[in-house]
């Protein structure tokens, strides 16, 4: 069995390692079974509460299957602990965490940090180390296609997705300039959807400023994947859905701040991705920016690498996607 990652982007990066390594079945945090289940409807999801509440019921029901092989994609050490309380006998995975004794097969860390994110999932899947990252493909079901294409009506022009959100504040784009590029691309005679979680939608209602399509906190993750291949391109912040796009096959155009986009960029030749490389402290991958007082640049130094964007950059990057 395998234990798939806890976070949507991590996901749908795993999933060409989680085909190939054809696992009977598969752990993932509850939040993200329905969309595994559209990834992946042949093999039996093992949904689990993620913390420690949720260890000994996971143990339990992953010992009932009587595994005796598990490869974690994972890299906590709750996770190897789960396998070795339910039985499992030879468990694989990368040496972080200090869960090294806790695994019979041992990935060095120095070797998973060096790869793509999706290579580093092939690796441990396979054992193999692939010559370019592996492409995450997902297909979205006809009912699913439908239903959203009845939510969203007749649209004007081309369908534009903004998902503005994130978890982490080093790279989130400032929210006016994501409510200047709706504004402009509906201005050009565009269909645009904002999209966001349950919690975000005061955000995707600035955003969205009443031209534009809110629908945040309005779709699940399956639903959430079929409006973004309905789609011409997404524009995004360093995030889970810019992942889910890529994977239904949307262009996106990307906003980067502390994140590695040679880690954890995209995959395939229809992305482009606006960040300031040219700042000495990029990538950080910190999920708060540590800087304050006078930038490089600007004179705040907070979230620097993103202010530097400009609107017109995203609308440049949109445009000529476009054309």
């Amino acid at each position: 069995m395998i234990r798939a990652p806890n976070h949507l982007g991590d996901l749908v990066m795993s999933l060409p390692a989680l085909r190939q390594g054809m696992p009977e079945a598969v752990v993932v945090a509850r939040g993200l079974a329905s969309l595994l289940a559209l990834a992946s409807p042949d093999v039996e999801i093992i949904p689990i509460h993620r913390g420690a509440a949720g260890l000994a019921p996971a143990a339990r029901r992953v010992r009932k299957g009587r595994y005796d092989r598990a490869i974690l994609l994972t890299p906590s050490f709750s996770s190897a602990l789960l396998f070795r309380m339910s039985g499992v006998s030879r468990i694989r995975g990368a040496a972080t965490d200090r869960r090294a004794s806790l695994l019979t097969e041992r990935v060095p860390r120095p070797v998973i940090d060096a790869l793509h994110r999706s290579s580093a999932y092939w690796l441990l899947a396979t054992g193999e180390v692939p010559g370019s990252p592996p492409v995450p493909r997902l297909s979205v079901t006809p009912g699913l296609a439908a239903r959203w294409r009845e939510r969203l009506g007749r649209p004007d022009g081309r369908i534009i997705g903004i998902f503005p959100g994130g978890n982490a504040s080093s790279r989130r784009w400032p929210t006016e300039r994501y409510a200047t590029v709706a504004m402009r691309l509906t201005g050009d005679g565009h269909t645009v959807v904002v999209f966001g979680g349950p919690a975000e939608r005061d955000l995707t209602r600035r955003v969205a400023l009443g031209r534009a399509i809110d629908c945040g906190g309005r779709t699940d993750l399956p639903l959430l994947a079929a409006a973004l291949a309905a789609c011409d391109i997404l524009v995004t912040n360093d995030s889970g859905p810019m992942h889910l796009a890529a994977a239904v096959g949307t262009a996106t155009v990307s906003l980067w701040g502390a994140g590695n986009p040679g880690a954890t960029g995209p995959v395939g030749v229809e992305h482009r991705r606006l960040r300031r490389a040219d700042l000495p402290c990029v990538p950080c991958v910190k999920n708060e920016c540590p800087r304050h007082g006078a930038g490089f640049i600007l004179p705040d130094a907070e979230r620097e690498c993103l202010a530097l964007i400009e609107p017109a950059d995203v609308l440049y990057a949109v445009r000529e996607a476009l054309a």
